[in-house]
């Protein structure tokens, strides 16, 4: 990753060479060039207004707060949000370490207590189930976070995927013939729908590598959460993304360019819209043929299950 030459912008030896993009720079010229690539997405989509910055306490999301705080040109309120849940030992460092680092830097924080605010943990929710903890958190985090923000007047959500989290998606889909995902994963700009209470996201991050948001992190004395979260191990995805350790020495560009293609693809196939309805116990928007949200279900289970 580091290197004794010269960064591309100035007579500073620089310490990273963007394989990508076959970029050298220094520490000052990569801190620019972060930020600016999270800007010129926020202007590509014209996101304006409250932003609700999802944080976890891992690296991606800590990285993303603080650029996101270090856009005062851009008339933009952002408001960090943190799901606390109840993932043992995890959670409790978590919320913590989110804590800190949005009063160091100025941000307001809102924390949203899964065992309080709905009675169960995701560990409990996942038990409940039957089903992989990684898809329940997906779930949970995915209803909460739009219902905080609907509720809450925001007009986007910002989360922390990079190009290793969105790459992998679709090469495990690829490899799996797992259509649906192809077809509908997450691109890194999703537009609000108010009249059915869907708040817009936006992926700052989207082509953004793990690395250059590590990077970001130890630059900047970010604190972050180290710890792999304990209810992800051994998940499928993360075999996968082994793959692109040998894919990225043979061609560096190969994940943007994985990615891109797929989405420059998507809008050449006939594609019915998604027919999205107000769940029928929560209202808040879902394509379940049942008119039951994946997340009401979740609960109902649970309800029966723990008796609660």
């Amino acid at each position: 990753m580091y290197s004794l030459k010269k960064c591309r912008f100035c007579e500073k030896p620089a310490i990273v060479r963007l394989e990508y993009a076959n970029l050298r720079l220094c520490e000052e010229h990569f801190k620019q060039y972060y930020v600016n690539r999270i800007k010129r997405i926020l202007e590509k989509h014209r996101i304006r207004g409250k932003l609700l910055v999802a944080v976890s306490g891992g690296k991606d999301s800590m990285s993303l707060l603080h650029a996101l705080s270090q856009l005062n040109d851009i008339d933009m309120e952002i408001t960090a949000f943190h799901i606390d849940l109840g993932i043992f030992d995890y959670s409790k460092k978590s919320r913590e370490v989110v804590r800190e680092f949005a009063k160091q830097i100025g941000v307001v924080l809102i924390i949203y207590d899964l065992k309080r605010e709905i009675g169960f943990t995701v560990p409990e929710l996942a038990q409940a189930g039957r089903r992989p903890p990684c898809a329940v958190c997906g779930i949970v985090k995915r209803w909460v976070l739009n219902k905080v923000a609907y509720e809450n007047g925001f007009d986007f959500i910002a989360t922390g995927h990079n190009i290793d989290d969105v790459s992998t998606i679709f090469l495990k889909a690829l490899l799996t013939q797992d259509i649906y995902t192809i077809i509908r994963a997450q691109s890194e700009f999703s537009p609000s729908k108010m009249d059915i209470k869907l708040v817009g996201r936006i992926r700052p991050q989207y082509y953004l590598s793990e690395m250059e948001n590590r990077l970001y992190v130890e630059l900047n004395g970010i604190p972050v959460v180290e710890e792999q979260c304990p209810l992800s191990m051994g998940a499928t995805i993360h075999k996968y993304r082994t793959v692109w350790d040998t894919l990225l020495k043979i061609n560096p560009v190969s994940q943007i360019n994985l990615v891109r293609s797929i989405l420059k693809l998507r809008k050449g196939i006939p594609i019915e819209e998604q027919r999205l309805l107000p769940c029928k116990k929560c209202g808040y928007p879902t394509e379940s043929k049942t008119g039951i949200c994946a997340f009401c279900r979740l609960i109902e289970k649970a309800k029966k299950t723990l008796g609660k």
